[in-house]
C-alpha cells in the first residue's frame, strides 16, 4: 500500500504566496476603486487609496500564508 505523496513545505509556500497575491490584487482594487468613491463624494481627500491596497495585498498574503502553516502543523 502506497502513501500518498506529502507535499513539501517550500511547494505549499509558494502556491500560498501566489493565491495571496491574487486575491490580494482583486481585493486591493476593489478597495482601491471604493476609497477613490469616497474621496469623490467628500470633495476632498479623505482616505488614501494606495495605503488600504497595500493593507489589503498584505493582509491576504499573511493569511494565506498562516493557512498553509497551519495545514502543514495539524498534518494534513
Amino acid at each position: 500500500m502506497s502513501q500518498p505523496t506529502k507535499k513539501r513545505l517550500g511547494a505549499r509556500m509558494i502556491r500560498a504566496i501566489f493565491n495571496g497575491v491574487a486575491l490580494g490584487i482583486l481585493g486591493g482594487a476593489g478597495i482601491y476603486i471604493l476609497a477613490q468613491g469616497v474621496d469623490t463624494l467628500a470633495g476632498s481627500p479623505v482616505l488614501n487609496p494606495t495605503a488600504f491596497l497595500l493593507i489589503i495585498l498584505g493582509g491576504s498574503i499573511t493569511a494565506s500564508v498562516g493557512i498553509e502553516l497551519s495545514k502543514d502543523l495539524s498534518g494534513e
